[in-house]
């Protein structure tokens, strides 16, 4: 998909080095993430709100905003690595944008493990496979700073970090929050995609 002159500059605008403290402990997520990163992440709650009104009608028509009310109203729980790591059904639900509007997509396999003494997750099957550390946020939720893989379902690739310089929408980074939910579920959410959508979020379930 072709983008407008604009966007694309803007994403050459954002994607400029955005130097990190050295000092900063590895768990945080603000000494690692992208100018363009930090700016979608700051308006992550602006981009909730109308993906979900951009996305009712259109949901409604298809007969599956239910699973998106689902998934986006559910109560939080706290915050608790290891009820996070683990085996995962995940699903992504594209929610408003000029393109897409709404879309449900099918059931793929995702995981989130410990390496490095960190959170990883990855989307292991599926054509738009991603995979990124994960970073405390606050005590419910944590930040994804995650990329796309090498041609979507090829070999893992490492986030930018501070010094961005990703500009290509289909591989540029993923930045995310994830929650897990009271009902045993888990959520990602990924505000402002390069393409397509308002905000995706992969909905998981228990393998």
């Amino acid at each position: 998909m072709r983008l407008p002159t604009a966007f694309a500059a803007a994403l050459i605008l954002f994607a400029a080095p955005a130097f990190a403290d050295e000092t900063a402990p590895a768990d945080d997520w603000e000494a690692h993430v992208t100018a363009h990163d930090r700016d979608r992440l700051t308006r992550y709650e602006d981009a909730v709100t109308k993906g979900m009104m951009e996305s009712r009608v259109a949901g409604q028509e298809h007969g599956t905003y239910n699973a998106l009310v689902s998934v986006m109203e559910a109560t939080l729980a706290s915050a608790d690595p290891d009820k996070l790591k683990g085996q995962w059904n995940c699903r992504t639900i594209k929610a408003g944008g000029p393109f897409v509007g709404f879309v449900v997509y099918g059931w793929f396999r995702c995981e989130i493990v410990e390496k490095d003494d960190r959170l990883f997750f990855e989307k292991l099957t599926g054509s738009q496979r991603q995979s990124g550390f994960l970073y405390p946020r606050d005590e419910k939720t944590w930040v994804l700073l995650a990329a796309p893989n090498e041609d979507h379902s090829g070999p893992i690739r490492d986030y930018s970090g501070p010094e961005g310089g990703v500009t290509d929408p289909q591989m540029i980074d993923q930045p995310a929050v994830a929650a897990l939910l009271v009902d045993g579920r888990a959520r990602i959410v990924f505000p402002w995609p390069a393409l397509e959508s308002t905000f995706n979020v992969l909905e998981m379930t228990r393998r």
